[in-house]
């Protein structure tokens, strides 16, 4: 069976599963569905320190991106908007110390470090993708 090679899809509204602009099927393991997120999550929750509650939250959130955003993702650098993603996790971990200031307390939360420090992990792995 051929599929869509579409440089930048767009599903059917009429044909689900389909492409709008060529008509050809859409390939379902290229597709953000909720059978290629449980097995991305899945190998996921696998690792240590991944948490339950995180997993459901990114689960819902894509879920939600889905209807929104549909297939952009296959046109846009994935990597770079999760860069961007990760030095905003670092600038809302210093923005919350900045509360945190303002309501007296000077020491800087060690969740905020924590959370920041994998925020700038994650930027660094997504950075890798370039090479």
């Amino acid at each position: 069976m051929s599929h869509c090679r579409c440089k930048h899809p767009r599903e059917n509204d009429r044909r689900p599963g389909n492409c709008r602009k060529c008509g050809v099927r859409l390939d379902p393991k290229w597709l953000s569905s909720d059978t290629t997120m449980t097995a991305f999550l899945t190998r996921l929750a696998e690792l240590p320190g991944v948490t339950a509650p995180a997993i459901i939250h990114a689960q819902k959130r894509e879920r939600a991106g889905r209807v929104e955003f549909g297939l952009n993702y296959l046109g846009r650098d994935n990597a770079a908007e999760g860069r961007e993603e990760g030095a905003d996790g670092i600038i809302y971990s210093a923005l919350s110390w900045l509360n945190d200031r303002r309501a007296g307390t000077e020491d800087i939360d060690p969740n905020l470090l924590d959370a920041a420090h994998h925020f700038a992990l994650a930027h660094q792995a997504l950075e890798r993708r370039r090479r």
